[in-house]
Order: C-alpha cells, then structure tokens, then sequence
C-alpha cells in the first residue's frame, strides 16, 4: 500500500507552505491535500510556490482537491450550484497547472450541497455536465477525477451519502465522457458513519474504485481509535487488485 499524508489533516495547524516538509519529516513520500488556496483562481506565482514546498520536501502530490468552497462554514463542493459557473471554470484552470507541474494523477471532484430554491434534477443534471467536462478537460494529463461519497451526519445537505448513488453517477459520467477517467474515492470513515461496512463495498464497487481514504469511525480519528478493522479493508483492496493510494485523512487529535 502506498500512503498519503492528507496535508490539509494531518498538517492544519502549520501554514499551508510548510506542511509538506512536516509531511517529509514523518517519512511520507505522498501527499494529498484539500484545495490550498483561499482563492479558486489563484496567481500563477501562487501556484509556482506551492508547488515548489513540495519539490524542495522531496514529496509526490498524489491528490488534489478542487475548490469545495469553505468546508467549516458547511461547504461541500461547486458542482451543483448554478451561481459558479464561472468560479468552477476558473479553479479547474488552476488546477490543471498544478497537475501538470507535479504529475499528480487524482482530482477529486466534490459534488456540492443541494441549492435552495433550485430543482435537485437540475442540479444533478448540472453537476454531471461539469464533472464530465472536468474529466475532459485534466483526460490528456493522465488524470483521474474522483467522486466521494460523504455522510449524512457531518454533511445533511449533502446528496450523495450512498455510494450506490455516487456509483451510479460515476457510472453515468463515464458513459458521456470521451475518455471514461471518472472513478470512486471510497473513504472509509464516511462509509462507517452510514452504517456501511468498507470491506463490502469494496467488494461490491471494486471496479470502479480509483482512490481510498482512511479514517476511522467514530471520530475520524487515526486508524485504530474507533470500530473499523483495516486489517481486513486493505486485505479486502489487495483481492480487488487495488494498486492506487491510500490518502491518511484523519484527525491526529488524541480525541479525534
């Protein structure tokens, strides 16, 4: 298994642009991390430099996150919301420079909250517009765009908190995409939270699993801290052929 420190996680107490040398300390060689910007479009030299904390730390960026807006405020991503056409443009521009800087291969897609005041159909059908697009758009990168599934608890407006919900979007997307780079992020303390054993759904959605995230449940702690038992959910990715990485995105908090 090939792990991935979650720099927006493990590392949130520090500046964004000494998280991964922190990463590096602890003997990590992968990172994945949350959009690192305040801003959706950020100026190239933004970009440069963010890049450059992870070359000089001597760290593969292994995932990235799109702008999902502001996360602590109840945010979940852009993509079905009518109002940021031009925002989710712009960000994936951005994007797109730091995949092509750091050969990054993931781009996680988060779906977005239900609007207010808007039809759900709309916003669903919105949402699959963009992600095909997106999926597109990085396809000539090498790169794989992601949808996770969260949990009703930690996010009520969120509309995909089954993953057999998220895998029939996945499922669709692919089938209008040009080139079929669209897959699940099965995080394993969302799925818990819902009442849902990793192991089975591992099993069950194998084939399109493209990227895995541990923590455990409750809390979203470290590994170990709560009832999910990862001997078997990394014996249950080594029987599916699972190769891809294992982002560590948990709350390092002795009470996480």
């Amino acid at each position: 298994m090939r792990w991935a420190a979650n720099l927006s996680m493990l590392y949130s107490r520090l500046p964004v642009e000494q998280r991964a040398a922190a990463a590096a300390r602890d003997g990590y060689s992968y990172v994945e991390t949350w959009w690192p910007f305040a801003q959706s479009a950020p100026a190239t030299e933004e970009i440069d430099h963010f890049c450059s904390t992870l070359r000089h730390a001597g760290v593969r960026l292994a995932a990235l996150n799109l702008d999902a807006g502001d996360p602590s405020s109840g945010e979940r991503g852009l993509l079905t919301d009518p109002n940021h056409e031009i925002r989710v443009r712009t960000n994936l521009e951005s994007a797109v420079e730091i995949l092509a800087d750091t050969k990054c291969s993931i781009l996680n897609a988060l779906y977005g909250n239900r609007i207010d005041g808007q039809d759900p159909g709309y916003q669903d059908r919105l949402a699959l517009r963009r992600l095909v697009g997106i999926a597109d758009r990085v396809a000539e990168l090498g790169v794989t765009v992601v949808v996770e599934t969260l949990n009703a608890i930690d996010s009520p407006r969120f509309p995909l908190t089954d993953i057999g919900d998220t895998a029939a979007l996945v499922t669709e997307a692919i089938a209008q995409s040009g080139h079929g780079n669209i897959g699940l992020l099965l995080d394993t303390y969302h799925l818990q939270t819902m009442g849902v054993d990793p192991v089975i759904a591992i099993g069950e959605y194998g084939p399109l699993i493209r990227h895995v995230q541990f923590a455990d449940s409750p809390g979203r702690g470290r590994p170990g801290t709560g009832h999910i038992d990862f001997y078997c959910v990394t014996q249950a990715l080594e029987a599916i052929g699972y190769s891809g990485f294992i982002g560590l995105e948990y709350d390092p908090s002795p009470q996480g």
